[in-house]
């Protein structure tokens, strides 16, 4: 009784405050404002390990005070999430999720999306907060993110295991959910279902949010100018020749470590390893050292024999210019002989790839201007494994860069925000190598290094090698900035051609032209640059 007086009283009196969970929403466009002044100061802050935690950034989980002098509806359409209850010992927000999408795509029929769910976020006492969201959708999509769904049963990075909807259109759910313990200054652990980011770049070649959610546990420790992440998770392979038995995805697990080193108040650098661990028959038990917080997995790895998991090893730098200037970079290490690069034959065996970028807030002088130039590449065959289900890979996605391997990519990216209006402009053009048919030149991580057409003279872009360019377009309206809802219009192209034609990869080739309008609530990052 006493909770449904204190609803009724935030819901016509709400000068009350209302919570948000403790770390932010990994999304590029909402917190461009607040990133301009944290990236602009000289501060220790851990800006490569995502998604943030507001405490730590010193954001209040508190929003602020309402004026009151407008009227109920008024408010909860432009000012204030739905309904909010905040006291002492707890508090809570819910917001309703939409995403109405409606365009064209030229040479093919219309196409849509249709979600409907919610968010609730809140907390509990001081030290624990949570969210938890879920959404229903229904959509048409442009002919390559629909061929990607078929051949690997899951809209990449948006929904599970896809369900016919209509004419070529798909029934498919998300959710997510995480509850984190703040137990002092130093620890913070956090449990749940959802996505992880490491990096400063637009993508990650160490760990993105590209794929679909997972079940994890994460350990944050800080202590004077480290931050220590330990990341454990259980992910899932959709491919029918991987399920045990009918019905039942196939598992395998992820145990990652960052150590992020503040070595001054511009200048940071850390050191990141992986490892996947399965068994195709999921008879074998975990080896203990899996859930070793400080081991280190390349030697692990050799002591227990390298057929026990596949392990990766990285690092990631980057240094803080003047006016909110960063270069920054990341190398990942899947495999190398040393004897084999110094010879230059191009052998299988090194597989590694890597990143650098440029980004900067209020650009040339102009505020809410935000500028990113990004290279990224990768060699033939980084990121698979002999064995299939341990690749690094998750429902379908890579777990790192969404186009696998055997690529260059540059992105360029303009983000423009003033008041309540933002535009995008964003442009990527790569150097790709396609797998045809019945062969594998590196590009794909879910076939078997094993399967590789050959042991020297690999480079880059081999097999169905094509151009790829990629442009989106928008303009948004932010309707209501405390749940993200935005009124948007405008088109993407992408083309990925070669002269081989269609081939077996999820990297499908052709053309796609789709102009688009809708009302969506901005939540998360939705990639459609595959």
């Amino acid at each position: 009784m006493r909770l449904a007086l204190r609803l009724l009283l935030v819901l016509a009196f709400p000068g009350l405050l209302s919570a948000q969970y403790q770390f932010r929403h990994l999304n590029n466009f909402n917190h461009l404002t607040e990133d301009s002044r944290l990236y602009a100061q000289d501060s220790v802050f851990h800006t490569g390990i995502r998604p943030f935690n507001r405490l730590q950034l010193g954001i209040s989980n508190e929003l602020k005070k309402v004026r009151t002098e407008k009227g109920w509806w008024h408010r909860k359409l432009w000012q204030e999430r739905l309904i909010t209850v905040s006291d002492q010992d707890y508090s809570f927000s819910i917001d309703p999720l939409v995403n109405f999408q409606y365009g064209y795509e030229e040479n093919a029929d219309y196409r849509f999306i249709n979600t409907r769910g919610f968010i609730l976020e809140g907390r509990i006492g001081q030290k624990f907060s949570f969210y938890s969201t879920f959404l229903e959708n229904q959509a048409r999509f442009p002919t390559y993110i629909s061929n990607y769904a078929q051949l690997r049963r899951v809209i990449p990075g948006q929904g599970s295991l896809t369900r016919p909807f209509g004419a070529g259109g798909y029934d498919y759910s998300f959710f997510t959910g995480e509850l984190s313990y703040q137990a002092n200054k130093y620890f913070t652990f956090t449990a749940g279902q959802g996505r992880n980011f490491f990096g400063e770049g637009y993508r990650s070649m160490l760990l993105s949010d590209a794929s679909f959610s997972y079940p994890f546990f994460r350990i944050e420790t800080n202590v004077w100018k480290f931050k220590y992440v330990n990341l454990w998770a259980q992910l899932y392979d959709t491919r029918k020749e991987a399920q045990v038995n009918e019905g039942i995805l196939a598992k395998k697990y992820l145990s990652s470590h960052l150590l992020s080193i503040a070595i001054n108040d511009r200048w940071n650098l850390g050191l990141f390893e992986s490892i996947v661990y399965g068994d195709t028959n999921q008879l074998q038990g975990l080896d203990a050292s899996f859930f070793n917080p400080i081991v280190f997995y390349r030697p692990v790895e050799f002591a227990v024999g390298s057929r026990g998991g596949n392990a990766l090893m990285g690092l990631q730098t980057s240094y803080k210019f003047n006016k909110a200037r960063m270069i920054y970079g990341q190398f990942i290490l899947d495999e190398f002989q040393l004897s084999s690069i110094t010879a230059g034959e191009g052998s299988w065996v090194n597989k590694y790839g890597w990143q650098l970028g440029f980004k900067d807030y209020d650009a040339w002088g102009v505020k809410g201007l935000f500028q990113r130039l990004e290279y990224n590449a990768a060699r033939p065959y980084t990121y698979s494994h002999r064995v299939v289900l341990t690749n690094y890979a998750h429902y379908g996605s890579p777990l790192a860069h969404p186009w696998g391997a055997n690529f260059h990519e540059l992105v360029f990216q303009n983000i423009y925000k003033k008041a309540r209006w933002e535009g995008e402009l964003h442009l990527s053009y790569g150097i790709r190598g396609n797998d045809p048919k019945g062969e594998n030149w590196g590009s794909d991580v879910y076939q078997s290094y094993e399967s590789r057409m050959q042991d020297e003279g690999n480079q880059i872009a081999q097999g169905a090698k094509g151009d790829y360019f990629f442009l989106n377009f928008r303009v948004a309206y932010v309707v209501n900035p405390a749940s993200g809802l935005k009124l948007e219009t405008g088109f993407r192209f992408r083309s990925f051609e070669t002269e081989l034609g269609n081939t077996v990869s999820p990297m499908l080739e052709g053309q796609s032209l789709l102009f688009i309008f809708g009302l969506r609530t901005d939540l998360y990052n939705s990639y459609y640059d595959l």
